[in-house]
């Protein structure tokens, strides 16, 4: 195999890792606990703002590594591999789903989000919370579904 075509999967996997990584370490560590915490959403607030800055630089990276991997491993890219082949179909999938995840996560990140914080220094009864807990979790799931995609693919496809 080409060693170029192993340094970048390794990227990709890596960057995937971190991405999957830290959307379940917010809601499963850093929010219960910081739970109680008198400065929970200045808490909140920063951490989300840091990972939204490594957060889009690995989406580019998996972006420009999912390409370049298709580009290494000799696949067409084209439109009519996309959807007339098995392989292409799941892997235009998996694109559509990343580009999904990309607009839920830039609506969450730049609006819904900051909005969210907002709100809740005025009262914690918001709706907008509750929009960014559901954007949220629908990142996180997409992001499980792109990854088990991925290991379909990396093992042949169906």
């Amino acid at each position: 195999m080409n060693l170029t075509y192993l340094i970048s999967v390794f990227i990709h996997i890596i960057s995937a890792a971190f991405w999957i990584g830290g959307m379940l370490f917010l809601p499963l560590v850093l929010l219960p606990g910081i739970k109680n915490h008198p400065d929970r959403l200045l808490l909140l607030q920063e951490t989300g703002i840091r990972f939204r800055f490594i957060g889009w630089i690995t989406l580019l990276i998996l972006s420009i590594t999912g390409v370049l991997n298709m580009y290494l491993k000799g696949l067409p890219l084209t439109w009519d591999y996309l959807t007339h082949s098995n392989y292409g179909n799941l892997l235009s999938i998996k694109i559509i789903l990343f580009i999904v995840m990309l607009v839920i996560g830039g609506i969450h990140d730049f609006y819904i989000g900051q909005k969210s914080i907002e709100e809740m220094k005025v009262t914690d009864n918001s709706s907008l919370k509750q929009m960014a807990r559901w954007s949220g979790r629908i990142n996180i799931l997409l992001a499980l579904i792109i990854a088990f995609i991925g290991v379909v693919l990396s093992r042949g496809g169906f």
